[in-house]
């Protein structure tokens, strides 16, 4: 199976603010973007499985395909009460103990990135099990880099060196005993 693992474009928010799920509009670039990530794209997908955040879904409308899916298991990190606000404005204290266990440690209100990635991983062994040939998954690149993470057996507190621009593809070729063949980032 060819999985293409594909980042939303930019959002219309300002830098420095916290956001996961909450479901933000798209910069004045999308369109520009959007075909800028199609031109690295297959002609036509078996299923194309989406984020139902608009800025997933908005890029996956537009990527040909008979079978078209939303999944809420890959739905970005859930920062919970620190969604929207500047990253600025937090405590050192606040930020810091989560920041040295975020792997288990929630956000108030929010995610840890163990609850994310059991979601992530459930979703990742069904899409594999699937008699698809060919699936383009439009998300965020906080489930990119557990899918990622999960394949190259990366530890959880290691995901975030893995850099991925809005728009970023990866490239995951699995073999019919569901082993990764190949990774390539388009």
């Amino acid at each position: 199976m060819l999985v293409h693992l594909i980042r939303h474009t930019k959002p219309e928010i300002d830098e420095g603010i916290c956001y996961g799920q909450t479901d933000l509009n798209l910069a004045k670039s999308f369109e520009r973007e959007a075909q800028t990530v199609l031109a690295k794209l297959k002609p036509h997908y078996d299923c194309v499985i989406t984020s139902p955040l608009q800025r997933c879904s908005r890029l996956a409308s537009k990527i040909k395909t008979d079978n078209r899916l939303s999944d809420d298991r890959i739905i970005e990190y859930n920062f919970g009460a620190w969604e929207l606000k500047k990253w600025s404005e937090f405590t050192c204290d606040a930020t810091q103990f989560w920041m040295n266990n975020f792997v288990e440690q929630p956000t108030p209100n929010g995610d840890s990135l163990i609850s994310m990635k059991s979601r992530v991983d459930e979703f990742w062994q069904e899409l594999i099990d699937s008699p698809y040939k060919c699936v383009a998954v439009v998300t965020h690149s906080g489930v990119q880099r557990l899918i990622h993470g999960l394949i190259l057996e990366t530890p959880m507190s290691h995901l975030f060196r893995l850099q991925l621009d809005f728009g970023a593809v990866i490239e995951l070729n699995v073999d019919s005993k569901n082993n990764l063949t190949t990774i390539k980032h388009c």
